[in-house]
């Protein structure tokens, strides 16, 4: 089941179409920098993934904010 919630876009550390691309940047960017609350979600526009810490995560009436559906937790 996904789970929809709310991020500024301007947060996300990268923006790919592919699914597979992104978990496998997120899996790497996760070894580099040593940090364990990233997820993928896909983004509002459904055209591409983009990855995020967990904890950037915003309320819904928060200014400059936009849905996403998480897909994976890294």
């Amino acid at each position: 089941m996904e789970t929809r919630i709310f991020f500024n876009p301007g947060d996300s550390i990268a923006n790919i179409h592919d699914y597979n691309e992104a978990v496998r940047k997120g899996q790497i960017y996760k070894k580099e920098k040593k940090v364990d609350d990233l997820v993928i979600a896909k983004g509002p526009n459904d055209e591409e993934y983009a990855i995020f810490y967990a904890k950037d995560e915003k309320p819904a009436s928060h200014d400059q904010v936009k849905a996403y559906d998480v897909k994976k937790h890294l």
